[in-house]
């Protein structure tokens, strides 16, 4: 179930979540970026797909912006690849009507290796 803003604290750990960067979903960025297939995951089609799966983790009401997005890419994965996403809150903060939440993101394949390592900043509207 979705965290609401105002229950998470800074260093707060969602549980893992783990998904299969499985052809269908290689393609669909594919065509959606205008790239041509290749037998490797773009790396930022891993990236956009991280993002994704934070949906479920936090609860985002409407009018919520996406704001700031940095990541650091480690290795390409080959489409099939199974990998984890793990996050935590790195900072919140509230100031006047503005309520801003950095995600990080740590992205391991099924060894544990690390893919990538991100940081995902939104602005959420006042409750």
């Amino acid at each position: 179930m979705p965290v609401a803003y105002d229950e998470l604290t800074s260093g707060h750990e969602f549980p893992p979540v783990n998904y299969v960067l499985d052809a269908g979903t290689v393609l669909a960025y594919a065509e959606a970026a205008g790239s041509e297939w290749r037998e490797h995951v773009p790396p930022l089609a891993v990236a956009a797909r991280a993002i994704a799966s934070l949906g479920g983790l936090v609860s985002l009401p409407a009018g919520t912006i996406h704001v700031a997005q940095d990541f650091e890419f480690y290795r390409v994965v080959p489409v099939g690849a199974r990998v984890t996403c793990s996050a935590r809150v790195l900072r919140k903060l509230a100031r006047g009507g503005v309520r801003l939440l950095t995600l990080e993101m740590d992205i391991k394949d099924e060894s544990g290796a690390p893919v990538q390592k991100g940081r995902s900043t939104i602005v959420l509207p006042e409750a």
